[in-house]
Parts: structure tokens; C-alpha cells; sequence
């Protein structure tokens, strides 16, 4: 195995895991690395990664198709994996996540994600950091970034799927959200370019929905579903006093 140049272990370690090239490149699929067909062709010739970039882009996709200790080791044999992410361009956040640019205009960002079934231990465990080291890492390539700190969510249910697949939210999508400082939340949100909130509430949970009405100086907002069964999911209120955390909804991800 030793005898094989860089860009040929990863190539046949995507043959071993079964998984097309291609859809490295493809920006609807999951396993996006951020870069395009010619750039990973090229890549995968190399017989070593000197460039900074070019390492930052094997990353990408080790960190991507789940790449094991041992092949990190090969491709980064002064690196182990614990600082394997310190290839690139490393972006402070000013949070728990991870942004790194990958190719020119591309970033990798790896967060917590909050999937369904771990969102009740959540409310409790929020501030607690032992608890959010337990929660599993999800990554996403964005193309541009704002400094603050980042987590996914699992979505749940159908109240804010309307069959639009331009903004439908239908369940199990996971969503990119960055966190609204509770310093902002006295101030009116803005909904013109982030429509969508995750709110952490102390006894609704954790819900996605859209703010119909903000009374900023009671501190009150009205929530609403995009589902339009307004009999099923009728608009509700709550009330800023018992919100423990808010992010908009920067990104979908649906498989």
C-alpha cells in the first residue's frame, strides 16, 4: 500500500468505498467537496501534496467520504488526525465550529448537529460542553460566511413543508444555522434575508418556523408555519423571556 502515490490512495479509496468521483463535484449531493471535476482529476495525479491547498482539498474529502486514522496518516504522515484540521486557511468563528477554506471562494464548515432524537437532552445541555462533545460533527461546503457561531439541526415533521422545493423545509432536512446573540434580541429580526429561525424554547423545544409579528417592546413574537394547514399548525406566540437560544437558517440540506 505504501507503494502508492498520494493522489492514487485516495482515488482507490473511493473505489473501495464505492463512491463515484463525480459526486464529489456535484453541488446537489451531499459529499460536495467545494471544487470542480478538473481540479479533483488533477489532484488525485499528484503524487505528493505539497501546496498548502492541495492538502487543504485531500482533507476535504478524507473528512467527507469518513476517512479512517490510518488514511490520514498516509496522506499526512507529519499530521495526525487531531490537527489534521489546521490544513488550510482556518477561519475564526468566534464559536465550537470549524471554517476552513478548501478551494477559492469555498469553505468547509463542521459544526455539532442537533439530530432529532438528541434535541430533548438539548434543552438541558446547551451550555453544558461535555454534553455538546457528544452531539456527532456534520459538514457542508459554503461559499461565503459570517463570522459567529454555527450549528446544524435536524428538522422534524411536516409544519413547515408547503411543497415548495425552493423553501420547503420538508423532515429530516438539516439545516445550517448561525446563532442570534441574545444582545440582538431586543432589536427587530430581520426576516428579509434569512426567512427561517431555529428557536430553542424552554417548553415548545426546539421548532423551526418564520416570524409573522415581532412586538420588540413587549418582546413577543408571533410564529408561524409554512405549511398552510393553519388548522393543524396555527400561528402561536412566545415570548422572548423563555427562548434560550435563536438561529436563523442559513443553508438546506436535502437528501
Amino acid at each position: 500500500m505504501n507503494l502508492l502515490h498520494k493522489g492514487l490512495y485516495i482515488k482507490r479509496l473511493l473505489k473501495q468505498l464505492d463512491i463515484k468521483e463525480f459526486r464529489l463535484n456535484d453541488k446537489n449531493d451531499p459529499l460536495y467537496v467545494g471544487f470542480g471535476k478538473n481540479t479533483l482529476v488533477n489532484l488525485l495525479k499528484l503524487e505528493e501534496f505539497e501546496k498548502e491547498s492541495d492538502k487543504a482539498k485531500a482533507k476535504a474529502i478524507l473528512d467527507t467520504i469518513g476517512g479512517k486514522e490510518e488514511d490520514y496518516q498516509f496522506v499526512f504522515p507529519s499530521e495526525t488526525r487531531s490537527n489534521a484540521k489546521d490544513i488550510g486557511i482556518t477561519v475564526d468563528s468566534d464559536g465550537d465550529s470549524d471554517i476552513f477554506e478548501i478551494s477559492p471562494g469555498y469553505y468547509l464548515l463542521t459544526t455539532e448537529l442537533v439530530p432529532v432524537h438528541a434535541q430533548a437532552g438539548y434543552l438541558a445541555g446547551y451550555q453544558d460542553q461535555e454534553f455538546i462533545e457528544t452531539l456527532p460533527k456534520f459538514r457542508t461546503t459554503v461559499d461565503r460566511f459570517a463570522r459567529g457561531k454555527y450549528r446544524h439541526f435536524e428538522a422534524s415533521g411536516d409544519s413547515m413543508d408547503n411543497g415548495n422545493i425552493r423553501e420547503a423545509i420538508p423532515d429530516g432536512a438539516i439545516l445550517m444555522c448561525r446563532e442570534i446573540k441574545r444582545e440582538h434580541w431586543n432589536s427587530k429580526l430581520h426576516t428579509h434575508r434569512w426567512p427561517n429561525y431555529v428557536f430553542v424554547h424552554r417548553t415548545e423545544g426546539i421548532v423551526v418556523k418564520q416570524i409573522a409579528h415581532q412586538d420588540v417592546k413587549n418582546g413577543v413574537l408571533v410564529l408561524r408555519s409554512l405549511n398552510e394547514n393553519k388548522e393543524k399548525y396555527p400561528d402561536f406566540e412566545v415570548n422572548l423571556d423563555d427562548m434560550l437560544e435563536i438561529y436563523n437558517v442559513v443553508k438546506r440540506i436535502i437528501e
